[in-house]
């Protein structure tokens, strides 16, 4: 068993429709938890933790944490594409969005185990009404599920396979729970 993640380098994001744009449920001003993401840097497409009281981001402990989109506006690294943000701590602050039943988003930044789906291909062909979910893993990614998670604090449902605007493979998710 392995645990295959939809990103080559780092995850990239695509809201479709998100109220959070509108509504301004919008968390920016707080800073990455810096022993969260000492190892590994906050991705576009992640499921993260907004602490108001520690006035934190931090990464879910498990899959009944309340989390929201990080959707943070990309850097231009060197032209070398979207693919190559991340935030770090210390470097830049996080835009976390706040999840609602109805939004609508694509990203890679999900994982799968290839004992459940071999490849992405089988991933995108058990896509249906019933199947292919997605709640929050502990290291942020969307962690795909066959079927629902009743613990789940927000749960997504995966729409369709999809084309990021940076040539990768990704999943369009609606959010069925937040």
């Amino acid at each position: 068993m392995a645990i295959v993640k939809g990103t080559s380098v780092y995850g990239v994001v695509e809201l479709n429709k998100v109220a959070a744009v509108k509504t301004g449920q919008i968390y920016t001003q707080y800073e990455l938890d810096a022993t969260d993401f000492a190892a590994t840097p906050a991705e576009n497409g992640m499921l993260l933790v907004v602490d108001h009281v520690g006035k934190k981001i931090k990464k879910p402990t498990a899959v009944t944490a309340l989390v929201g989109l990080h959707a943070s506006v990309e850097k231009d690294y060197e032209n070398k594409g979207r693919k190559h943000f991340a935030a770090k701590p210390g470097e830049f602050l996080p835009r976390v969005d706040k999840l609602n039943v109805g939004d609508v988003f694509e990203t890679n930044t999900f994982q799968y185990d290839d004992t459940v789906y071999a490849n992405y291909t089988a991933l995108v062909a058990a896509i249906s009404p019933t199947a292919v979910f997605g709640v929050a893993a502990t290291n942020g990614f969307i962690d795909v599920k066959a079927a629902t998670t009743p613990t789940a604090a927000v749960e997504l449902k995966a729409v369709e396979g999809v084309v990021l605007p940076n040539g990768e493979n990704g999943i369009k998710w609606v959010v069925t729970k937040a």
